[in-house]
């Protein structure tokens, strides 16, 4: 379209204001009727307003009469009552103005309650398309206005997050604004989109740059750098002559709270969204803090076609073609309208969410194959801690302690934690009711018909896991309670000092991991000195750092793929691992069975929380 003189299509795009000014429009008010003005309220010649505004004539004066009146006096004409009126008149024309300015105002600020970072901005027009990712309204073929997405081809893949929480911003703005314009010439009130309620005035970036609106875009064979190889590619087999994908959903790894178990939940929600969607999925780890997929996974399975060009990849709407989802649209593609999409309004609690778990269900099966060799020690190490309790008819009970910058949900801990006490009564409880409940009966007839005596007590153990290292040297776990896995252990100080041996007085003070993970912690790793200032750019992370930054998410990997072989978990709901727990157990067994026990309140399992 640029490239054609003879087309002079009109272009609008939004942009930050950088004068604060407020988004409005005047159209908003020349739109309203002309029946509801403060001049036609007022006007004297209204039959029905008249007397507000001409008084009957004062009466005639007359000469004092000598004979006094006898009777009922009549009222003296006031100009009290008259200025009484007309300020009750004032008032209501006052307060009706109000109410209609107010409900104006409200609707252009119900847009930008949509975006994650508020900002304000204004609406520019001209015939050249922005230098910035953004949003755009042209008109297409036929002179009708549509909005779509334009990312110039000078932007790698992929997109910095804020361009992404604005495209998303934007794309909302466009959309209300034509059909708020469509609903003033039509009449006719339009409800907000649902989830897979495709917008009218939307067209896909491929069809705009099918009809000239936007540049066309370079189709070549090379993959963005960033983009994770299949399993396909791993292998070596040719995808030579594949063609571009017809729809696609690209998740993109980035995050800003350095938790592993967000981008792990985010991950397999959007693989399983994008199954039961029909796209072809692919990932992207350029910005990772962890480093790269493939030191903790095996290869995605194989998409099968060629990824579409990164000039067509969007993440808003949903309904594109090619869609992007990322840590900084989370609230757009896992938000409200996507709840109520996909939750279940006939059941209640938990059972809400039985679609939702199947999405994360199927990411987990397709997604979680762990690299090689960890994958094999996760395998002899669960059949070393749970072979023996299977044999022996005992039960194997996991818990998944959580601390550092993660607080319960529960009112009384939100400041604390919950007590270790709490997690040990209620895997008592399991061990009594699974166990000793379960089988006196049986094994008191079997002792009656054999004359035999039965131990009480059979083979049982706790496995734990926990980001802080001083719970597993608690003694309120008990002499049964074992290391999910001791393949990568975070250490105290004093384990490491001790390892260390001697101080050397000219090296930092050792730093361990008490208290449990925390942000700035993570991102303080291989740092040159404790003091440094604690910065997160995912471009120039070194060398040593990123070492450190992969032990911690294996580490994590192993203890949640462990944990998630037991029998039972006792766990916080509040805490992203032990959600991710739930889906490795499965729907029966966490919620049918009830092996998955959440001591952190009265709250149910939920997917993802933003």
């Amino acid at each position: 379209m640029l490239g054609q003189a003879t087309q002079t299509f009109k272009k609008m795009h939004a942009r930050r204001n950088p004068n604060n000014l407020t988004v409005g429009s005047t159209a908003s008010y020349s739109q309203l009727s002309p029946s509801i003005t403060s001049a036609t309220l007022l006007s004297p010649g209204l039959a029905s307003r008249r007397g507000l505004l001409s008084p009957s004539p004062p009466p005639s004066p007359s000469l004092p009469s000598l004979i006094p009146r006898h009777g009922k006096k009549t009222s003296p004409a006031s100009h009290t009552r008259l200025v009484k009126r007309l300020l009750i008149s004032c008032c209501g024309v006052a307060i009706l103005m109000w109410l209609i300015i107010r409900r104006i105002y409200a609707n252009h600020q119900q847009a930008s309650e949509y975006a994650e970072d508020p900002g304000e901005w204004e609406m520019v027009g001209g015939n050249l398309l922005p230098e910035e990712p953004s949003a755009v309204i042209v008109q297409d073929t036929k002179g009708k206005p549509r909005w779509t997405v334009s990312i110039p081809a000078k932007y790698e893949f992929p997109l910095q997050p804020q361009h992404y929480r604005d495209i998303c911003t934007q794309s909302m703005e466009m959309s209300k604004q034509l059909q708020e314009e469509a609903q003033a010439n039509s009449g006719i009130a339009r409800r907000m989109l649902g989830y897979y309620q495709k917008d009218q005035y939307y067209i896909d970036i491929g069809d705009a740059e099918a009809q000239a609106l936007l540049p066309h875009s370079t189709v070549t064979g090379e993959r963005p750098k960033g983009f994770v190889d299949d399993s396909a590619i791993a292998n070596k087999e040719s995808t030579d002559g594949e063609k571009v994908c017809d729809k696609t959903l690209t998740f993109v790894m980035e995050t800003n709270d350095a938790g592993f178990g967000n981008t792990l939940l985010r991950l397999w929600m959007s693989y399983g969204l994008a199954m039961a969607e029909n796209r072809t999925f692919f990932i992207d780890d350029t910005r990772w803090p962890y480093g790269k997929y493939s030191t903790f996974f095996l290869p995605p399975p194989a998409a099968g076609c060629r990824p579409p060009p990164p000039t067509q990849m969007t993440p808003c709407p949903h309904t594109a073609r090619h869609l992007v989802v990322s840590g900084a649209t989370v609230t757009s593609a896992f938000g409200h309208a996507f709840t109520e999409e996909w939750e279940d309004p006939t059941k209640q609690y938990v059972q809400r969410q039985h679609k939702i778990f199947a999405l994360l269900r199927t990411g987990y099966e397709a997604l979680f194959k762990l690299r090689a060799d960890d994958a094999t020690y996760v395998l002899d190490r669960a059949h070393t801690l749970y072979g023996p309790i299977t044999q022996e008819g005992g039960i194997s009970i996991g818990i998944h302690v959580r601390r550092g910058d993660k607080h319960p949900y529960e009112f009384q801990y939100q400041k604390d934690y919950i007590p270790l006490d709490r997690y040990m009564d209620t895997a008592r409880d399991l061990y009594i009711e699974r166990i000793e409940n379960a089988n006196t009966k049986a094994k008191r007839q079997q002792s009656v018909e054999a004359s035999t005596l039965f131990a009480r007590h059979t083979s049982s153990k706790l496995v734990l896991a926990s980001d802080d290292p001083t719970v597993y040297e608690s003694g309120e776990l008990g002499p049964n309670s074992v290391r999910a896995q001791d393949r990568i252990v975070l250490a105290t100080k004093a384990a490491l000092e001790a390892a260390q041996g001697k101080k050397n007085p000219w090296i930092d003070e050792i730093t361990g991991w008490e208290g449990g993970f925390y942000r700035d912690v993570f991102f303080s790793l291989g740092q040159p000195s404790k003091d440094a200032q604690v910065v997160h750019d995912p471009a120039n992370v070194p060398e040593a750092a990123r070492s450190l930054r992969e032990l911690v998410g294996r580490a994590y990997l192993m203890d949640l793929a462990v944990v998630g072989k037991a029998d039972t978990v006792v766990c916080t709901v509040s805490s992203v691992g032990c959600r991710i727990l739930a889906v490795m157990m499965g729907w029966e067994s966490a919620f049918g069975e009830k092996n998955w026990v959440n001591v952190d309140g009265e709250f149910d399992w939920r997917g993802i929380v933003w």
